[in-house]
């Protein structure tokens, strides 16, 4: 080795257990007047490590699909990946050293500081949802989801931003909540909307000491014009109802289709007899203008019911009552007119009083029988489950769907007892089946008040302590709604339900407002596509699909099942089973059936 060779070289040396590489360097001195020479060995292979993560990072940031970015506390931007420039349509030599702020929205410039002034003195990491401007179509914001990260670096700060697209969901996200609030037909508010506006308004009365005014519309004779000439005149009628109705109402009336041909009108603030008497003429005044119903010259009228708060009533429900009382009595003196509320006439059964009372002999009687709708494989034919759907036979052997007397029932304890009573026969029922080699599940559906009673938890229970081989067949089916109201004593419930292993099954997908987080906070085997949806395939407008495709999109997400609810068509099923969906349940394969047509069904 020459003595003025300084240079440090790398050398592979067999150390003790396995060759290292080591950065070997020298130098030489006198010692005792000889020349000696000292050799220092560094291992390097830490440091080239270091090397092959920092080239690693470095892949990961050029190659990933998602649009990243680099700026300092001042918003300097000093590094982009191509996925941004992609995006953004700006390329680094344009970036480097420019504001971030050209990247943002007017409306969203002011969230982005305040989240960067957070990062910088609470937290490390913030996900914010922001409007994004790219050079592509500066006029057109593109609604983003923006994670930003503070990086600590030699003192400094530095944000790493991930940016990701999601225009098309919130898209869809407003679109389920029109369809949430919004009466499909007439485009007007719908019962769930009514909830929450009445709620809002009731409050702000009790607050402020103010007079609130509610309306109850029930058309007159509707039930003939469906029978006579079907529904489609009867929802052309609902349509026409709903439009005079906006006629005559001001801005700051509130109006509402709850179901069938019922409407509401709320109407704020302190008004006398005779000017709410007015409002009620205008209307009957405006409905009863002759028209046309698609080919038929038709005059409409209807029976207006007027309660006020707080002289009617002191609560939302009897209001409502009260209301709806009113409205009986001006359809009993004879139809196209109005009534206010008559504490003296209300002293007798109302309507809801008499339905109520049928309805809690029909339960006594076990006159409330279960139909079963079969569920089908749409690529097979074959029958995958049944749903059971509750039929009330009246004393003249009507045969009459849930709508009529479930509402009257829904908050009383005799839900209760109904659902004990259901849940037992389907579980006797399903062990008859077993018995014939027959093991296809069978849901039965459970309202909010429901789930929420212990005398159902406990009967469900019971069913998975004493046949635990009856628990995977029996499904709860529950509505999207009850998640949106939010209740931690129904979500607590279900979660406890999944413990023991009943499948949970989501119905009315799409006609809520639930978000995909509280959708994952209960573990639902089924998700249930709403027939709305559904129909959509037959609309001649190929651009309604685009939120069923959505929805089908959404839930695949969810990892869930689905079953499309109201099969009507070949069309439908062909359309579905492209997009995926194999399972589903309408018309187009049978009705709801009583337990005794199963058999011969399924070819028993």
């Amino acid at each position: 080795m020459k003595n003025d060779q300084k240079k440090p070289v790398i050398l592979e040396i067999q150390c003790a257990h396995k060759i290292k590489k080591l950065l070997v360097s020298h130098s030489q001195h006198l010692v005792d007047g000889k020349i000696t020479f000292f050799f220092t060995f560094a291992s390097i292979e830490r440091e080239m490590g270091d090397d092959s993560r920092v080239d690693l990072y470095r892949q990961v940031f050029e190659r990933s699909n998602q649009c990243i970015y680099l700026t300092d506390a001042d918003h300097n931007v000093l590094f982009i990946n191509p996925s941004f420039t992609q995006f953004f349509g700006r390329s680094s030599v344009e970036m480097k050293g420019k504001k971030s702020d050209i990247l943002f929205h007017q409306d969203s410039k002011d969230i982005h500081n305040e989240a960067i002034d957070r990062l910088i003195n609470e937290v490390d990491q913030m996900e914010l949802r922001m409007s994004c401007v790219t050079a592509f179509n500066a006029d057109k914001p593109v609604v983003c989801n923006i994670n930003i990260v503070m990086i600590h670096d030699d003192g400094a700060h530095k944000f790493l931003h991930f940016i990701e697209d999601i225009t098309d969901q919130v898209s869809a996200e407003e679109k389920m909540k029109e369809v949430a609030f919004q009466d499909p037909l007439t485009g007007i508010a719908n019962r769930h909307s009514f909830n929450l506006k009445f709620n809002d308004l009731y409050s702000e009365a009790q607050r402020k000491g103010q007079q609130l005014n509610l309306f109850f519309i029930d058309l007159d004779k509707f039930k003939f014009i469906n029978d006579q000439y079907g529904h489609k005149y009867g929802d052309a009628l609902l349509i026409h109802v709903a439009k005079c109705l906006q006629k005559s109402r001001k801005v700051s009336d509130f109006i509402a289709r709850l179901g069938g041909d019922e409407f509401v009108i709320l109407i704020q603030n302190d008004h006398t007899k005779s000017e709410l008497e007015s409002i009620a003429r205008r209307i009957l005044s405006e409905l009863s203008r002759p028209f046309i119903l698609k080919d038929l010259d038709y005059c409409c009228t209807c029976s207006i019911g007027i309660a006020q708060y707080p002289d009617d009533a002191i609560s939302q429900t009897d209001l409502l009552n009260a209301a709806d009382s009113a409205m009986y009595i001006a359809k009993h003196s004879g139809r196209n007119d109005f009534s206010f509320y008559n504490y003296e006439k209300q002293k007798q059964t109302t309507f809801s009083e008499k339905r109520f009372q049928e309805i809690e002999l029909a339960v006594k009687n076990d006159l409330i029988q279960l139909h079963y709708q079969p569920v089908h494989n749409m690529a097979t034919g074959e029958v995958t489950s049944f749903e059971a759907l509750s039929r009330y036979y009246d004393e003249q052997g009507e045969l009459h769907l849930p709508a009529y007397f479930l509402p009257f029932i829904e908050s009383d304890p005799l839900i209760y007892k109904l659902g004990v009573s259901q849940i037992k026969e389907i579980t006797r029922y399903l062990k008859i089946l077993k018995h014939h080699g027959i093991q296809l599940p069978i849901s039965i559906n459970l309202s909010s008040y429901q789930i929420k009673s212990d005398k159902i938890i406990n009967q469900l229970k019971a069913v998975a302590d004493d046949s635990p081989d009856i628990v995977r067949l029996l499904k709860i089916e529950v509505t999207e709604i009850m998640l949106f109201e939010d209740d931690s004593i129904a979500v607590k419930n279900l979660s406890y339900l999944s413990k023991l292993g009943f499948s949970l099954v989501l119905d009315d997908f799409g006609t809520g407002h639930s978000s995909i987080y509280s959708l994952k906070k209960i573990d639902f085997e089924t998700v249930k596509i709403d027939q709305i949806f559904i129909n959509e395939i037959r609309s001649p407008k190929g651009g309604d699909r685009k939120f069923l495709n959505a929805i089908i999109a959404m839930i695949k997400n969810l990892n869930a099942k689905i079953i499309c609810e109201g099969v009507e068509t070949k069309q439908q099923v062909d359309y579905l089973l492209q997009r995926g969906c194999h399972t589903g349940q309408g018309f187009y394969y049978s009705k709801a059936m009583p337990k005794n047509e199963i058999l011969t069904y399924l070819g028993v």
